[in-house]
């Protein structure tokens, strides 16, 4: 059986030496090379191994040198393809040419499936790129520039799901879900899942604030709206897509924040690091409370509301 690590790259056990082995094996993901060499990360690494060993009958036959490659996005299918199996959910067969996941359920009596298809977003390139973290400088939260990359890696599987529809992959009833992984951005979510504003137009919470002596006293909070966010270049970037029917395709977003090396290794707690939202305007919308894991949120009429907290 093949494995993720099967090569010797060396050890790293300081920053110096883990450098000079990212310069040596450049055209590898620097942080596949990281998790292969260092030293202190060998529990982690047999691991990946084992729930590798669970996931692979489901994955296509690149996955193993695309690890090396594409880390960020392999790791994140890995590890939902392995919460999905742990948490006892079937998984039917891979197509390489169809979306990553289908999962048969049952509805009312009747047999469907849904599809989830993963992505990974990345920092990305040019004036709104979303900026390195400098350790030890306090610096805001780039709110906006990830804002932007949580957009487009949306953007680009709904795209990628009309061309499903248009190959006769996946039915016009079949629920489609999009799961998005942003931990290549370092930065921490501002306040509430950043997913959230990006789905539903919620920007910045405002506090009210009475004065009071010898202490102010907070009366109430709120939030404002933000229907899109401004690129560098002027253009418009809508964050409207469960807001209205434009996307109605779209029945539901998993979103996770944790790079895979911070999220839950027991098989009980996987995913339980993950928010599921459901789209209020869904065609095909997906049983809320089916997935055991995660923190679930929901409009219920004007109120956005989380309904589900995973039992940790």
């Amino acid at each position: 059986m093949s494995k993720l690590f099967n090569e010797d790259l060396g050890i790293s056990s300081n920053k110096t030496t883990l450098a000079k082995l990212q310069n040596k094996f450049s055209n590898y993901d620097p942080s596949y090379v990281s998790i292969a060499t260092m030293s202190t990360l060998n529990d982690f690494r047999e691991w990946l191994e084992l729930i590798w060993k669970q996931y692979k009958p489901y994955a296509d036959g690149n996955f193993p040198n695309e690890f090396k490659y594409q880390f960020y996005q392999r790791a994140w299918e890995l590890y939902l393809g392995s919460t999905l199996i742990n948490r006892d959910y079937a998984l039917g067969t891979h197509d390489s040419v169809g979306p990553d996941f289908k999962i048969p359920y049952e509805d009312k009596g009747l047999e469907r499936s849904a599809w989830i298809e993963a992505i990974a977003v990345k920092k990305g390139d040019g004036k709104d790129k979303v900026p390195d973290i400098k350790y030890g400088v306090a610096v805001s939260v780039p709110e906006q520039e990830m804002l932007l990359r949580l957009t487009s890696g949306l953007g680009e599987k709904y795209q990628k799901y009309l061309s499903y529809l248009r190959g006769g992959i996946v039915e016009p009833s079949d629920p489609f879900i999009i799961a998005i992984d942003r931990s290549a951005l370092e930065h921490t979510d501002p306040q509430i899942p950043l997913i959230l504003k990006c789905l539903f137009a919620i920007g910045h919470q405002v506090l009210f604030i009475k004065s009071n002596k010898p202490l102010p006293k907070t009366e109430e909070s709120n939030w404002f709206g933000r229907e899109k966010v401004n690129k560098i270049s002027g253009s418009e970037v809508p964050m409207l897509l469960f807001r209205d029917s434009d996307f109605e395709d779209i029945s539901a977003v998993i979103y996770c924040a944790n790079n895979i090396l911070n999220s839950p290794r027991d098989a009980k707690l996987m995913g339980n690091n993950f928010v599921i939202v459901h789209n209020p305007f869904a065609k095909n919308p997906f049983p809320e409370n089916f997935f055991k894991f995660g923190e679930e949120w929901k409009q219920e009429g004007e109120q956005l509301k989380k309904i589900k907290t995973p039992n940790r």
